[in-house]
């Protein structure tokens, strides 16, 4: 394979910002095809595109004489159409959180892309977050032990279609990803509440219980419609405690205050990651990058689901 031939379904502002400059920093790659419903978002691509053929209707464009990949960036309830037709066709997909808007569609594609051995993978960005990769390694190496986590997210109020699912599909699923990333430890039981908008699924306050094989715990706050965005994970342990906010990463000092954590090593992105995946430059069965065709998407989507559970039953729900 000389060059990886990649495509690009939507344009927006996330793989605008993220995937396609991973993808322009690779002299292996070339991006043969890109597509949006919009033609005012295609005729204003990135100038370094103005090469690649150009398609409205990603049915088109799913074909493996012209790519070897492709992005699926789409709104949360397209992912699942475009990405069951290039695992259909032997296309591996990339797919950006969440995998897909229902539970049903997920374990579907999970199911596909393994009947066809087809990469599928979830772009959960954080995974190679310099702060979040450096407390995971800390804790794989046994150096420290997680003893209780807590998560908190505040945004302000945005205005979205119910039809991608609401906050915590659209925003929180980072979290009930990233904290089974971080302690390796599969979430096995949810319990709590959540308020809910009347009419509708959009939810305005989740106030969760999570617990994890073994025994460790979490505590998830999630409020809507707050005049501050916050976004952070703290994680206790039996030596040090930090806290990471998005890609920023703190330790608590002796005094009780949060210091930040500078020059912590660089991991990569999942648009790269994806890019050696096709190549066939695949990790070992046992690291936690080995993921080929999106567990981690599917399971991060079943606790979002058992939370949704638990808070209309008002039970402890298993995941």
């Amino acid at each position: 394979m000389d060059k990886v031939k990649i495509g690009i379904i939507g344009l927006g502002s996330f793989c605008s910002g993220y995937h396609i400059p991973n993808l322009l920093n690779r002299s292996d790659v070339e991006v043969t095809a890109v597509c949006d419903i919009s033609q005012k978002c295609l005729d204003g691509r990135n100038r370094r595109l103005r090469d690649s053929q150009t398609f409205t209707d990603y049915r088109d464009m799913i074909d493996p004489d012209l790519i070897d990949g492709v992005f699926v960036s789409t709104p949360n309830r397209a992912h699942f159409a475009s990405c069951k037709l290039a695992l259909e066709r032997g296309i591996p997909a990339i797919v950006d959180k969440p995998i897909t808007v229902t539970l049903e569609d997920a374990e579907e594609l999970v199911g596909l892309s393994k009947s066809h051995n087809c990469i599928l993978m979830t772009a959960f960005t954080r995974h190679f977050m310099s702060s979040t990769e450096y407390v995971r390694r800390e804790i794989a190496s046994g150096a420290i032990t997680p003893q209780m986590l807590t998560a908190v997210q505040r945004q302000s109020p945005i205005k979205r279609g119910i039809e991608d699912g609401g906050m915590l599909h659209r925003r929180t699923i980072h979290i009930t990803d990233v904290l089974p990333w971080i302690t390796g430890k599969r979430v096995v039981k949810v319990e709590g509440k959540i308020q809910y908008e009347t009419g509708h699924i959009e939810e305005t306050l989740v106030d969760m219980r999570i617990e994890f094989e073994g025994g460790l715990c979490a505590s998830l706050l999630c409020i809507k419609a707050c005049d501050e965005n916050q976004d952070e994970v703290n994680i206790y342990t039996d030596k040090q405690s930090y806290r990471l906010e998005r890609a920023r990463l703190y330790t608590i000092t002796r005094r009780g205050g949060w210091q930040r954590v500078e020059n912590l090593p660089e991991y990569g992105n999942s648009s790269d990651h994806f890019v050696e995946a096709i190549k066939g430059n695949w990790p070992d069965p046992d690291d936690p990058y080995a993921d080929l065709h999106s567990d981690d998407g599917l399971q991060a989507l079943r606790v979002v689901f058992a939370m949704h559970k638990a808070a209309q039953t008002g039970r402890v729900v298993d995941v």
